[in-house]
Parts: C-alpha cells; sequence; structure tokens
C-alpha cells in the first residue's frame, strides 16, 4: 500500500476557510522570537480579508437554507422534522460563522492598527 502526503478533503476546507493556520505564537520563547513573530504575522494579515468575505458568502448562503428551510416546514407538514433539523443545523452554523467573522475582523484590526 502507498503512503501519500496529500491531503485530504477535511483538511483542505479547513485550510480555506479557517485562517488560523497562516499566524504563528507570540506567546512563547524570548523577546526576539515574539517579535519576530508578531512581524510575522502583521504581514500575514493581507490574507484576513479574503477569508472574511468567504465567511461573508458563506453566512448569507447559510441564512437563505434557513430561511428556505422554514418555509419548506410549513409548506410540507409531513416532512416537518426534518425541515425543522435543517433549520436548526442552518442557523446554529450562521451563529458560528458571524463570530468567526468577528474574530477575524479584530485579528486584522488588531494586527493592523496595534503597532
Amino acid at each position: 500500500m502507498a503512503t501519500t502526503s496529500e491531503p485530504g478533503l477535511l483538511h483542505l476546507l479547513y485550510l480555506y476557510f479557517i485562517p488560523y493556520w497562516l499566524f504563528r505564537d507570540v506567546s512563547h520563547g524570548d523577546q526576539l522570537l515574539r517579535e519576530q513573530n508578531y512581524r510575522y504575522n502583521r504581514e500575514q494579515r493581507k490574507y484576513l480579508p479574503g477569508y472574511l468575505l468567504k465567511w461573508a458568502i458563506l453566512c448569507a448562503l447559510l441564512l437563505a437554507s434557513h430561511h428556505l428551510a422554514k418555509e419548506l416546514a410549513l409548506q410540507v407538514p409531513d416532512w416537518d422534522q426534518l425541515f425543522q433539523l435543517w433549520a436548526l443545523f442552518s442557523g446554529i452554523s450562521f451563529s458560528v460563522g458571524v463570530a468567526l467573522m468577528s474574530n477575524i475582523m479584530v485579528a486584522w484590526s488588531f494586527l493592523t492598527f496595534m503597532h
């Protein structure tokens, strides 16, 4: 059996949607290392607006999906529980996305305006 070093689909989705892998930890090491990591993180901040845009589009789709599921639950009462579960999942996912967008905006603002 051959081993591959190609990342799986979940790993690729993580890299595409979550920006935290781009940054280094500035809380460990001596003062010089922390300053180098902070400068590195300031250089990497240019990618954060792209991640914010991805999440804004995804959150808009999740919100539309939530409203669609609620409407379908009213239109098709036999499948009410399935559509309610769909609405619940998309609503919670939307909330998580908004929280992540807030985190991305704070990180970008901190790295841009704090010297």
